[in-house]
């Protein structure tokens, strides 16, 4: 059993919020991550942005705003390297990099990488390729896709088409307001009927029309009705209501965005069988088979021609739906924290059961 710590400042949150407040993927990721650690009988602690103490699932949540501890045997500082000094003498010093890595060469942060030269876990090929040559480099690289949630694998193939209904479900900041615009001049005048359902982490209230806050910035000023119409903005919504709208919409729709060093919206939406159009940006094409499970495409007319036949061709959105529940159900949380426990503890840590394996006595808490 190793002593783990954790650390992440992306927002006030501990371990309870997964099953009660909608959260970003970094969030859930380290939640997931912790509890995943913790069952596999590691002491897992984590420091956030959390107001109070908490234990949960085994993982106990402690506020960074506390003291600082002295050492551990495994500490993982997530994306930032402000965070690298946090705990002061760990036996390995780790950096968990979530979003795209070019922060880490920052003037204002590259001595800090070079001073604690953490070990670095990526997530995509496209975080590899862009790591930069100026940075302390492992070779070869740790590459661990994120794990997706049980709630999003192992589904059966729908028995008929959704309506046409087509859904985004990213931080609107992401090239929603141009999205909409390719929705609404080559989209919707070709298929009348469609609605685009928007989801994601944001601050509209519920009764609040988002086209009347959001009209001009997130989302294209001066639209007709009908565009309006089609275009429906929720509130934030539970796991269990996200899941729902996915498994209703024929296919997801993405811009993308060069930020975008994973993309797990895409990911649980390909999981649940969802074909999806996406502009070929950063990490997002590694979550789409093209032409199999959806498709790449940079042009607007042709994103919009893909989007078309997916709402309309019940064929197609057949044979991707199935290719995707097929082909898309990415690895488990228990299979990366097994990687991740094997890549950064087994020379410290013997590991003699395989690292996809469950400690023996836990299958009963996966069916709870």
């Amino acid at each position: 059993m190793a002593e783990i710590i954790i650390a992440d400042t992306t927002r006030q949150y501990d371990g309870t919020h997964l099953e009660t407040q909608p959260l970003g993927g970094t969030e859930s990721s380290v939640i997931r991550l912790a509890r995943e650690l913790a069952r596999r009988r590691h002491a897992v602690t984590v420091y956030t942005n959390c107001t109070t103490p908490v234990e949960d699932h085994g993982v106990m949540w402690r506020p960074i705003a506390g003291a600082r501890p002295e050492t551990c045997d495994l500490y993982v500082a997530c994306q930032h390297p402000r965070l690298l000094r946090f705990v002061r003498r760990p036996k390995r010093r780790a950096i968990w990099v979530l979003w795209q890595p070019n922060h880490l060469k920052h003037y204002k942060q590259i001595g800090r990488v070079w001073w604690y030269r953490p070990v670095p876990v990526l997530q995509s090929l496209h975080q590899v390729n862009i790591y930069s040559p100026f940075l302390p480099r492992r070779d070869p690289q740790i590459l661990i896709p994120l794990g997706l949630p049980e709630d999003v694998r192992g589904h059966a193939p729908l028995a008929a088409p959704p309506p046409r209904r087509a859904i985004f479900a990213s931080n609107p900041q992401r090239n929603l307001k141009r999205l909409v615009e390719i929705w609404a001049e080559k989209v919707l005048p070709r298929v009348p009927d469609a609605v685009l359902d928007v989801y994601g982490v944001h601050d509209i209230p519920p009764g609040t029309n988002a086209w009347d806050v959001w009209s001009g910035t997130l989302l294209p000023a001066d639209q007709p009705a009908q565009v309006r119409a089609s275009v429906v903005v929720h509130p934030s919504a539970t796991r269990e209501g996200l899941i729902a709208a996915m498994r209703g919409s024929r296919v997801l729709v993405y811009l993308s965005h060069k930020v975008e060093a994973f993309c797990l919206a895409v990911a649980e939406a390909q999981a649940l069988g969802v074909p999806a159009v996406v502009a070929p940006v950063a990490a997002v094409p590694e979550r789409v088979l093209d032409g199999i499970t959806g498709f790449h495409e940079a042009d607007p007319d042709r994103f919009a021609d893909r989007t078309v036949a997916l709402l309309t061709d019940d064929a197609l959105w057949r044979r991707q739906h199935e290719a995707a529940i097929r082909h898309q159900q990415g690895i488990s949380w228990s299979e990366y924290a097994g990687r991740f426990e094997a890549a950064l503890l087994a020379d410290r840590f013997p590991i003699t059961r395989s690292v996809l394996a469950l400690p023996p006595d836990d299958s009963d808490r996966l069916s709870g």
